[in-house]
């Protein structure tokens, strides 16, 4: 049964102009709008429960900053050759184009994109958006293939008030901390003995293929094995894929006790950690809820193909912050692609809390609906005390009637 309904029988020309105007104050009031405003970007964090939010994510962007300076004067020291080709903004965080202890090649522009400080306010984001608050256990794997993202995630635990449990790795890929007396061992334990970074790891296996360097040359594993033994960290050797995994687990396991992990973060291309390549390609970059593993497998093929830490957390129920594909991260987060400048902190999106543009849009889209929807159809009741004030003249043909 068709509904009949009391309106006008024409829209008035005052209404169509109410229209417009609304229209019209709506985008220069989002025009005229800051992105950010401290009141609600507070407001916002509080419902976190962590109403210094920001203040936290600059002070782990400010301690990034501080240690990739420590890095870069060390460098400076042992007479590495920092070539502007690579290393146009002169961080001193990019490694030798090939060494002894170089796995894979690198892709230079993320590796650029990648020492940014204002990347441990992306991984405190992140964190958050995990569920991760202060006094929280994390799980961190990470390589020496992107040591400024190591550092920024470890700021970030710092930051937020996390405690990290650690396993790294001292093999790195292309551009990375792959200098053979400068590898991730020595930047974690250069950056702990200045006081700059409070965490360190657990253990560190070699890294590389199948997490034991294999392929590589008795002369590079030497020079691996030196390098773990110079951090004063135990080295985390195992027999084969399936033991490497098992005893990170272990030791994450053990680390813990009685506390359950809030969440695993990933830094790299591991293949105990994440699968190598061909797992970061299958579950991908950011955030990852323990719900998106069965697309995961699938995607790989079966769920033996991703076996890893990183799936093993997500199969107990814990989410997975991946930190790879660095370039759609920052694009993600609002942070400068391959900077040929040093980047200061601060600088980007992250660290919008909440974009009073977007929450003015949506009440305006609110108010625009609502008045059009009015002024075309009208509520009976409306429309019945408007006739009785002579809103719509004394001709009957401009009188309301029912419609169809």
């Amino acid at each position: 049964m068709k509904k009949l309904y009391y309106r006008p029988q024409k829209i008035s020309s005052g209404s169509l102009l109410f229209l417009a105007a609304l229209s019209v104050a709506t985008v220069l009031a989002l025009r005229a709008m800051p992105h950010q405003m401290g009141g609600w970007s507070t407001m916002v964090a509080s419902l976190y429960g962590i109403p210094d939010l920001k203040d936290r994510m600059l002070e782990a962007s400010e301690r990034a900053d501080i240690a990739f300076d420590a890095i870069h004067a060390k460098r400076l020291e042992l007479g590495h050759p920092l070539l502007d080709a690579q290393d146009p903004a002169d961080t001193g965080m990019v490694g030798p184009s090939m060494s002894a202890v170089t796995t894979l090649p690198g892709h230079l522009p993320a590796k650029q994109t990648s020492i940014n400080p204002n990347f441990a306010a992306v991984a405190m984001r992140l964190l958050v958006d995990a569920g991760v608050r202060p006094g929280d256990r994390i799980a961190i794997g990470c390589t020496g293939s992107f040591p400024a993202l190591n550092i920024a995630v470890y700021s970030a635990a710092e930051s937020l008030g996390a405690h990290p449990t650690i396993i790294s790795s001292a093999a790195s890929s292309q551009f990375g901390a792959n200098s053979p007396d400068m590898m991730w061992p020595d930047m974690e334990k250069l950056l702990a003995d200045q006081g700059i970074l409070a965490y360190r790891s657990l253990e560190i296996s070699r890294g590389g293929f199948r997490d034991r360097a294999a392929g590589m040359t008795d002369d590079t594993r030497e020079i691996l094995d030196a390098a773990i033994k110079r951090s004063g960290v135990p080295i985390m050797d195992s027999v084969d894929d399936a033991d490497a995994i098992e005893r990170r687990m272990v030791a994450y396991s053990k680390a813990a006790e009685d506390e359950t992990y809030a969440v695993y973060i990933n830094v790299g291309g591991g293949d105990a950690s994440v699968g190598g390549t061909e797992g970061n390609n299958s579950i991908g970059e950011g955030l990852i809820s323990p719900k998106q593993l069965v697309t995961i497998q699938k995607k790989a093929g079966s769920p033996e193909a991703v076996d890893c830490v990183a799936t093993r957390f997500l199969a107990s129920g814990v989410p997975v912050i991946n930190m790879i594909n660095v370039v759609a991260l920052a694009n993600q987060y609002g942070l400068p692609i391959a900077s040929a400048t040093k980047v200061e902190v601060g600088q980007g999106m992250v660290y919008t809390i909440i974009d009073p543009r977007r929450v003015l849009a949506l009440i305006g889209i609110f108010f625009i609906t609502a008045a059009t929807a009015i002024v075309v159809k009208p509520p009976h009741r409306l429309t019945k005390w408007l006739q009785q004030r002579g809103w719509f003249g004394d001709q009957p043909k401009d009188q309301p009637q029912y419609m169809v």
